[in-house]
């Protein structure tokens, strides 16, 4: 991932950054600190789950009680 024109590195990695003194130490941590803050940012969407499918049943193993409680099933 590439940052864009409005990305802002945050101001923690800023003050870190500020007491790296070698310039190639310094850009190469830069470099890291920006890749990370970007696939932090990363958001998985998950897919969209039937709402009127029954619950309980699947491959959690865990069942609804009549008080609606979830057990383990066994």
């Amino acid at each position: 991932m590439k940052p864009n024109k409005t990305f802002k590195l945050k101001k923690t990695t800023k003050t870190m950054l500020a007491s790296i003194v070698d310039p190639v130490q310094r850009n190469a941590w830069k470099r890291a600190m920006i890749d990370a803050q970007l696939c932090s940012e990363i958001v998985i969407k998950s897919p969209q789950r039937d709402k009127n499918a029954p619950r309980g049943n699947g491959s959690t193993g865990y069942v609804t009680n009549n008080t609606g409680t979830a057990s383990t099933a066994g």
